[in-house]
């Protein structure tokens, strides 16, 4: 039902983390919780409409024949709850932290300012129909990609600071990365949630929480989460809970045992 693609152009291999295709051959009735993540979607749709209420997404069938829309994610702090009913087909991008800003005219806090909206730009939508009239899809998908890519030299800074927010192991101050980087602390913060959707705090904490998640996964014995938030530089065990609650709505406990890893652990979501 879903399956991931890692780009086969070299050039996308630094923008993009993984392509996948989501596909029900018949109806279905399927709810998932969905984390929080440094990386960005843009998904495309055939067959559906979508509501959203309150960190709630409603996905289902509508198969009128000019029923294509594009989504895309913004970042948010709590687990979002996706409904699927009915048969469709998603094909998605999921871009790394900053990748997207190369394929978007403007910013992404102009695209996606919540934590998820239509994406109505003329020619992904455009390219939406074109895309499921495709043989291969993600061939068709890495062109059109290609064709988008600009470089933007005005996120290069923002690039830097990326890095030293996810090295959990220097851990500075987000006063020291902007001096790091060249720009005053107001200067960086403004840039900052422009280019990435959300300030460099929340940030620093999903990137945290997608590490701890990570190390989780790799190793499911409970007894290793004292060395999970060790690991991830949580300030200690109590923190490290307080964190895990506030994203997922769960302890570190409950959230391990009961995510669902799909198509070879590249994908996890709660499934209910």
């Amino acid at each position: 039902m879903l399956t991931t693609f890692f780009p086969g152009s070299t050039v996308l291999q630094r923008y993009v983390d993984v392509f996948y295709i989501f596909k029900t051959g018949k109806p279905v009735n399927l709810t998932y919780l969905a984390f929080p993540h440094i990386n960005t979607a843009i998904s495309f749709f055939k067959g559906v409409s979508i509501n959203r209420n309150d960190f709630h997404i409603s996905i289902n069938e509508d198969q009128k024949a000019d029923q294509f829309c594009v989504e895309i994610l913004g970042k948010y702090a709590r687990p979002v709850v996706v409904d699927i009913n009915g048969v469709f087909e998603e094909v998605a991008v999921i871009f790394k932290p900053l990748g997207v800003n190369r394929f978007l005219n403007g910013t992404l806090l102009q695209h996606a300012p919540g934590y998820s909206q239509s994406f109505p730009d003329k020619d992904w939508n455009q390219f939406c129909k074109i895309l499921f009239e495709a043989d291969n899809k993600i061939e068709s998908l890495e062109s059109f990609l290609l064709n988008r890519l600009t470089e933007k030299e005005d996120i290069t800074a923002i690039e830097q600071s990326l890095i030293l927010l996810e090295d959990t192991d220097t851990d500075l101050s987000i006063a020291d990365i902007a001096g790091r980087i060249g720009m005053n602390l107001k200067t960086f913060q403004r840039h900052f949630t422009r280019q990435m959707a959300c300030s460099p705090t929340l940030y620093r904490r999903i990137a945290r929480f997608r590490r701890a998640m990570q190390t989780g996964i790799k190793n499911r014995d409970i007894k290793s989460l004292t060395r999970i938030s060790y690991d991830s530089n949580y300030f200690d065990q109590s923190y490290f809970i307080k964190e895990f609650k506030r994203l997922t709505h769960l302890n570190p406990k409950k959230f391990f045992r009961q995510i669902s890893l799909l198509d070879d652990e590249k994908i996890a979501w709660e499934i209910k």
